[in-house]
Parts: C-alpha cells; sequence; structure tokens
C-alpha cells in the first residue's frame, strides 16, 4: 500500500457547522437586543458588537476542523479511513465562497457530508474519476437542502422570543 499523501487538507463536518450554529443562536440574539437599547449608537453598534460577536463564532467553528488526507488507496477524514472501494458516489458543490462541500456515498448507504477547501476541487475530481467512482447529486437530503433557511427561522423564532420577553417584563413587571 502506497502511503504517500497526495491531497491533505482542513475539512469541516456539516453537522459540526450547523450544530456550533444553532448553540450560539441565543448568545447572538441577545447580543442584538442589547445592541438594540442604544438610542444614537445603536446602528454602529450593530456593525461592531454584532460583527465582533459573529468573528468569535467564526473563531470557535476554526477550531473544530479535522484532517481530509487522500492517500493511494483510501481517503482519511478524522482518522476514520474509508477506502475507494467502499465509496459509491460523490458529488461537489460550492455552497459558500471559500469552501467546497463534498458529500461522499458508501456502499453501505452511509453519507457524509463536509466542507473542504476549494483548492482542492480538481485534485478531488481527480482521483475519484481515477478510481471510477461517479459524480452523483444527490436530491433527497432534506436537511442539507433546507438547513440554512431552517436555520434563519430559528434565529427569527428566537430573536422574537427574546423580544417578547423583554416586553413583558418591561411593560407588566416593571411598570
Amino acid at each position: 500500500m502506497n502511503t504517500k499523501t497526495i491531497t491533505e487538507g482542513k475539512a469541516y463536518y456539516h453537522n459540526v457547522v450547523f450544530k456550533t450554529a444553532y448553540m450560539y443562536l441565543p448568545v447572538f440574539s441577545i447580543v442584538v437586543l442589547l445592541v438594540s437599547f442604544f438610542e444614537k449608537l445603536r446602528f454602529i453598534l450593530y456593525f461592531t458588537v454584532v460583527g465582533v460577536t459573529y468573528g468569535y463564532i467564526l473563531q470557535q467553528l476554526k477550531k473544530k476542523h479535522v484532517i481530509v488526507d487522500f492517500r493511494a488507496d483510501d481517503i482519511i477524514i478524522d482518522r476514520t479511513s474509508f477506502n475507494y472501494r467502499d465509496i459509491d458516489s460523490y458529488h461537489l458543490s460550492l455552497p459558500l465562497n471559500d469552501l467546497l462541500m463534498l458529500r461522499l456515498r458508501t456502499k453501505e448507504q452511509k453519507d457524509i457530508a463536509i466542507y473542504v477547501d476549494k483548492n482542492l476541487k480538481e485534485s478531488i475530481s481527480f482521483y475519484f474519476n481515477n478510481h471510477s467512482i461517479r459524480n452523483v447529486k444527490i436530491t433527497y437530503d432534506h436537511y442539507l437542502q433546507y438547513g440554512h433557511a431552517i436555520f434563519l427561522v430559528l434565529y427569527l423564532i428566537i430573536c422574537l422570543l427574546i423580544y417578547s420577553l423583554y416586553n413583558y417584563v418591561y411593560y407588566n413587571v416593571l411598570h
């Protein structure tokens, strides 16, 4: 077995990205609520404080990366090896500006969705084609298709709940 590394880079599991985003939704909503209390500086603070909070969330997400390593006979994703013979299909898409989504389906019908650096697109396609793995777009995965919309709706619901709680406390309890 040839152990020479062909392509290696950082990757992020799709479910870890969304779990991190969901985890910080209440914090982000509270920051938006607190910033809205400042009358004259509100819009400046939206860009600064909310931007700093968003940057902090991205830094926390970057700490959760895994290493993806394409070798001659297998792919290693976070110390889990997938042999090319066990992979049924793959698909590459560009949902983000800097990251590609690589979706793998194994012959055991296990689906893997990871974000990889977009500079790896050519080499990933080349090595999958060399191992005769077909490129198939998987359209059945509703969470991957609608995860961003679910995220926005959940964010709006949390903001609505926080503002409703604030209005209840301010108008009914304090006055």
